[in-house]
């Protein structure tokens, strides 16, 4: 729970007015591997992403991780709704 914490302030202070989600969700994704390869470095053990970051923008509902090519930039007023997930097994 503490990457998923960790990793959710860090794309929330990301999500303003001129950015572009995609570079937001690669961010996310960038927190949580970073993350995960620091925690239980003893063990070889599966740690990571277990649901890519998701910034999903207003109208749409969920799970909207784009393309560089298919993102769309912030406007202020947007609502965001994000989803993520890390797993360390």
């Amino acid at each position: 729970a503490d990457i998923a914490n960790r990793t959710l302030k860090g794309i929330l202070s990301q999500c303003v007015a001129g950015k572009d989600v995609a570079a937001i969700c690669a961010i996310g994704d960038s927190l949580i591997t970073k993350q995960c390869a620091n925690s239980f470095k003893s063990k070889k053990i599966e740690k990571g992403i277990a649901f890519p970051t998701c910034i999903s923008v207003n109208e749409c509902v969920c799970h909207f991780s784009p393309l560089p090519k298919e993102s769309i930039v912030l406007k202020a007023g947007d609502m965001v709704k994000i989803d993520l997930g890390c797993h360390i097994d």
